[in-house]
């Protein structure tokens, strides 16, 4: 959705892309992961192997409480200087922070508006297994540890379905994309 955004002239910043750069080699995110969860989570290239990392904190969740405290902070930190940075720039740019666990962490990223992308569970279930190529159990693990839907639709602006085709999201995201332009434009109260 993101990508889709950004089309049409918004500034993204993607949290999932700015924890891998936070936990990068020679970073302070990556020599935290390192202490907590050891070397066994390090590729052969010498960076943080993702599935491997998932493979210890999917279904220990003790294990993730101590990733996310390592991670979300740092991430948190960078996106704020990212978000300063946009809006040094162009003081009116619509900024989107891509961030799948926002609503697990609490975190609002000083959002205007929150929208969220919801499917149903089997939809994701059938993508995390046949576009992404996780066995099933790794995806219900994954799943699991995620807000549900209902959470998600408690504190959003905005839902966006997400059960259909790619033409069938384009759409739901013109419609939101059309909705908060017209409230952009309206003068303030």
């Amino acid at each position: 959705m993101a990508r889709l955004l950004e089309e049409r002239g918004a500034k993204v910043i993607d949290a999932d892309r700015v924890a891998h750069e936070i936990y990068a080699p020679g970073t302070l995110g990556y020599e935290r992961v390192i202490e907590r969860f050891g070397h066994g989570v390090v590729s052969e290239d010498g960076a943080i192997d993702r599935v491997r990392l998932g493979g210890v904190v999917f279904g220990d969740r003790e294990a993730l409480e101590d990733l996310n405290r390592i991670v979300h902070p740092l991430v948190r930190a960078e996106v704020a200087r990212r978000i300063a940075e946009f809006v040094a720039e162009d003081a009116e740019a619509v900024i989107v922070i891509e961030a799948a666990l926002m609503t697990e962490t609490g975190w609002s990223g000083g959002a205007g508006r929150l929208w969220v992308v919801l499917s149903e569970p089997s939809v994701v279930l059938d993508r995390l297994v046949n576009l992404r190529g996780m066995n099933e159990a790794e995806a219900r693990l994954r799943m699991a540890s995620q807000a549900s839907n209902e959470t998600r639709r408690a504190i959003a602006t905005y839902v966006i379905e997400n059960d259909g085709t790619l033409l069938d999201l384009e759409g739901e995201v013109q419609e939101a994309w059309s909705r908060l332009q017209d409230e952009l434009a309206e003068p303030a109260a």
